[in-house]
């Protein structure tokens, strides 16, 4: 054979090979299914709300929607879900720690005038995460989330509600709430 023999006979491979990957592609498409009337569709992020609406939802799937909220910047749908994920849940730490750094965030994001019954409830939270964590890191992330706001965190020997009486803030509204504000004389 010549040398264009072989071109001729390589182009007549390549032809036939484009033809057969055009009809498998052909193929392929008969399986693609339009899932669009499934989930909601935005810029390419599918999320779906459909297990809070069928049947029962669990303390996981909860947790799991709260933490997709979260991460998606709905802070007031993450409070509500991981709420009932807590209440469903009590003693599940992952579940709790979100739902402190959710009410941490919305804390965080009032910045005029905070609400101090939201700020006692976080320190809340963040006690219970620090004193009854199964591990020792969800611990230390309480104990650093409990100074990060309150400017201290309990003594060794202190009681829980020591501590609580020496942090929290009166919810009349006559404290100005200050994060990381470390507690004076007036408030002991």
């Amino acid at each position: 054979m010549n040398r264009l023999s072989l071109v001729g006979a390589a182009a007549i491979v390549i032809a036939a090979t484009a033809g057969l990957a055009v009809n498998a592609n052909e193929v392929d498409q008969e399986f693609i299914v339009d899932t669009s009337p499934i989930g909601k569709s935005t810029h390419g992020v599918v999320t779906s709300d459909q297990f809070l609406e069928l049947g029962v939802p669990t303390a996981n799937s909860l947790r799991i929607e709260g933490e997709q909220s979260l991460r998606m910047g709905k802070l007031d749908r993450a409070i509500m879900v991981l709420q009932r994920s807590v209440e469903m849940a009590p003693m599940d730490m992952d579940g709790r720690i979100l739902y402190a750094e959710a009410l941490e965030k919305k804390l965080i994001k009032q910045k005029e005038k905070r609400d101090p019954a939201l700020y006692n409830f976080v320190v809340k939270q963040w006690l219970f995460v620090a004193k009854n964590a199964e591990f020792a890191d969800q611990g230390m992330q309480g104990f650093q989330h409990l100074y990060k706001i309150a400017g201290t965190v309990p003594k060794k020997f202190e009681k829980e509600k020591k501590y609580l009486e020496r942090v929290l803030i009166r919810e009349d509204g006559t404290e100005k709430v200050i994060l990381g504000k470390k507690p004076t004389p007036a408030n002991l």
